[in-house]
């Protein structure tokens, strides 16, 4: 079977990717929510409980709101979701080891996980739009390293409403092909 084809069936399956990147702008949305409610360490623990639970809701939100199709052959590269889990794990422990001293640092880390995750995913739906979305999340992590405390919640609600924006467009193309 052809890569384009594999491709084209999982974005059938997994709404073009959309039901995952909605589901992660609201665990972003919450964790930047309990960052202006509570702070940094709350917030991050927020985030890593909400991210725990985006692939598992992404497939009940694919597959009850928007009734997607199960994945066939394209199947083979879900693989790679699950491969890069470890980039995203790194992001949260190197964001963890920095909680004690520079709790804002913390999140601005993970975002830099996510976004490098977020580069592989074009190898399974194919488009530039993880791309996209992987360097929008690398910046702001690194821009939230190098910025005063003051940005971090603001930035982590800003990657919530990008993520929220990207989803639907992505799940909006998907409507329009299914």
């Amino acid at each position: 079977m052809a890569l384009t084809e594999a491709q084209r069936d999982l974005r059938r399956a997994h709404v073009n990717g959309g039901a995952g990147v909605i589901v992660s702008g609201l665990a972003w949305l919450a964790a930047g929510a309990t960052f202006l409610a509570a702070g940094p360490k709350p917030a991050f623990v927020t985030l890593f409980i909400c991210g725990l639970a985006i692939a598992p809701v992404a497939q009940l939100v694919g597959k009850f709101v928007f009734k997607a199709p199960p994945s066939g052959p394209g199947k083979k590269l879900e693989w790679i979701a699950i491969a890069t889990v470890p980039v995203l794990l790194a992001g949260f422990f190197f964001g963890y080891l920095r909680l004690p001293a520079e709790p804002h640092a913390a999140i601005p880390l993970v975002a830099i996980g996510v976004g490098l995750r977020y580069l592989a995913f074009p190898a399974m739906y194919g488009g530039a739009v993880f791309a996209g979305l992987g360097a929008v999340f690398i910046a702001a992590g690194a821009a939230g390293l190098a910025a005063p405390e003051s940005v971090a919640a603001p930035a982590t609600l800003g990657l919530a409403l990008v993520e929220l924006a990207v989803g639907t467009m992505l799940a909006r193309q998907w409507r329009g092909t299914a």
